[in-house]
């Protein structure tokens, strides 16, 4: 648990670096990293920077040089390229520096230097070339680069890094190996190439590091290292969420309740985030009861609308509420099987019996995943679904992406939003609000249904819809006893839709789960998948800091 003690002793740097940079006037809005790799294993970068400045001289980039080595820099921009200056100058005056850039030497390494030239928007193209990137290691070539660094006095909003080889070779999982660790984002195989990319704002303390491996005998690395690229893996996953799933989760678990003790809380104070769950609670506290279907029947929407403000946690119910919805619509229907077990006793299961297609675009493209893992016979069994959800995950993390897409997708075309989406209650428009109110207001009518004095909803439709919503807030079980507190004589019929709650949680449960593994295998082997936040330990490159000065 080093990395914990580590995190002690930079929390307050964090903490006086995001205030301190929180008013900085220059910024990169985006950095989009091009590498091609070459044979002898070293590599052509170019860094693509857009964003705005507004002081300072000269722009930087801190690299450490201990394994690699920094050649050929050249700068451009809109107006051409600038002439490269041997003995660079940092303190320098902004005319001296204008059109030029420059390699100043550190204790660490070197910085690639450039001025700013003119104020306002910019565009730089900053090349250079990285001898030893890639090492021949004992088992595999690969590297472990950092290409972003933490602390840049112009922190990226965005960040991509695309990686091809020269000599034409496609990368993909059955040649290559693929991790990153430092941001929120993505690192997948695209089209012969690795993409990472961020998903989410980087901030002051994220970094971007890829790291990965190459069979043997598709480059000639001029660089030996006597290790193997196994260790080097191991190094890097330590602190991460890769590798044993148990340890891991647990390491990171411990790692943001230190965080959070020390750091995440000042830091939503200073972003205004207690505010906002203020102010949500606020708005939840006064929504009135609302007794329809929310949002003109748009699941979408409300589950859009759930996930963003706080009404409902597991963004996987979706699944287990559209499931109930086409059971309820007759699309698909319960069927218990009784089998004979290994000692003779009786065992029942539930198979969902696939009927007809149902009506809404969400529900569709759910009822295809579950034709595709029924099979010919149309009878899907929850070990089918399972199985069909770990060969084929991203099926079931598209399904919840797009939703939430279209969801606030269509959410903003009713205009729901003052102007680009965002996740405060001060970022809705007075038709957005009243949007929200109905989910929270439907919430707040279920939780408290036995509290209020009405007591006749004779649809029973009506049941059956708000079951699906209980389902998609969470609360289902919850109201089911509700339900049969204040209506003693209906049980029986409760009882029915509580069964098939459970049947569509446990469906749910089986498909989420199983994709959540398979993925999680498929981050640890080197197929791709989400970024670690924490780990990448041992990577070459990088530094601290960077930006304008």
């Amino acid at each position: 648990m080093k990395w914990i003690k580590k995190l002690l002793l930079v929390a307050p740097l964090m903490l006086l670096l995001i205030s301190g940079t929180a008013y900085a006037k220059n910024n990169v809005s985006e950095i989009d990293i091009s590498v091609t790799v070459r044979d002898d294993g070293s590599a052509y970068v170019v860094q693509n920077w857009q964003g705005t400045f507004e002081e300072g001289t000269e722009n930087y980039i801190p690299i450490a040089t201990k394994d690699i080595g920094i050649s050929d820099l050249k700068v451009s921009d809109e107006k051409g390229e600038y002439t490269f200056v041997d003995d660079w100058d940092i303190d320098a005056d902004f005319d001296a520096k204008k059109r030029k850039c420059g390699i100043n030497k550190t204790d660490d390494g070197v910085e690639l230097c450039f001025g700013i030239t003119d104020y306002g928007e910019k565009k730089y193209a900053i090349e250079y070339v990285v001898t030893d990137f890639i090492k021949s290691y004992s088992d595999y070539d690969g590297t472990n680069f950092m290409f972003i660094n933490p602390q840049m006095s112009t922190f990226p909003t965005d960040g991509k890094v695309s990686i091809r080889l020269e000599n034409g070779t496609a990368l993909d999982e059955n040649n290559a190996g693929i991790w990153a660790f430092g941001y929120e984002g993505e690192v997948q195989f695209q089209q012969g190439s690795i993409v990472a990319y961020t998903t989410s704002a980087l901030e002051d303390d994220n970094d971007m590091i890829v790291m990965f491996r190459l069979d043997k005998g598709i480059l000639s690395p001029t660089k030996s290292v006597s290790k193997s690229f196994e260790e080097v893996k191991d190094t890097a996953f330590e602190g991460s969420d890769y590798g044993d799933e148990e340890g891991g989760l647990l390491e990171t678990i411990i790692g943001f309740v230190v965080l959070i003790g020390i750091v995440v809380v000042v830091v939503w104070l200073i972003r205004s985030v207690v505010k906002r769950k203020k102010a949500i609670k606020a708005f939840y506290e006064q929504a009135n009861y609302y007794r329809e279907v929310p949002n003109g029947g748009e699941i979408r929407v409300s589950h859009f609308l759930a996930q963003t403000f706080d009404v409902a946690k597991e963004e996987s119910l979706l699944i287990g509420a559209l499931i109930l919805s086409m059971i309820n619509k007759g699309c698909i229907e319960p069927q218990t099987e009784e089998s004979i077990g290994a000692f003779g006793k009786s065992k029942k299961s539930v198979n969902l019996k696939l009927i007809k297609k149902p009506d809404t675009d969400i529900e569709k493209k759910l009822y295809k995943v579950l034709v595709k893992a029924a099979g010919e016979d149309g009878i899907l069994q929850e070990k089918e679904l399972e199985k069909y959800a770990y060969k084929h995950p991203k099926s079931v993390s598209n399904l919840l992406e797009n939703a939430l897409d279209d969801g606030r997708e269509i959410f903003a075309e009713n205009k729901g939003f003052t102007g680009h989406s965002g996740r405060k209650i001060s970022d809705l428009t007075a038709k957005g609000k009243e949007e929200l109110a109905e989910v929270m207001g439907l919430k707040k009518y279920l939780e408290d249904f036995s509290l209020i004095s009405e007591r006749e909803i004779s649809e029973t439709i009506i049941w059956q819809d708000y079951m699906v919503y209980a389902t998609l807030f969470g609360i289902a079980d919850k109201v089911i006893k509700q339900f049969e507190k204040v209506y003693p004589d209906r049980v029986p019929e409760f009882e029915n839709y509580n069964r098939n709650v459970i049947i569509a949680h446990s469906y749910c449960h089986s498909m989420h789960r199983s994709a959540e593994r398979a993925m999680q295998e498929e981050r640890t082997s080197g197929q791709g998948g989400f970024a670690s936040i924490g780990g990448g330990g041992g990577f070459s490159g990088g530094g601290t800091g960077g930006g304008s000065r």
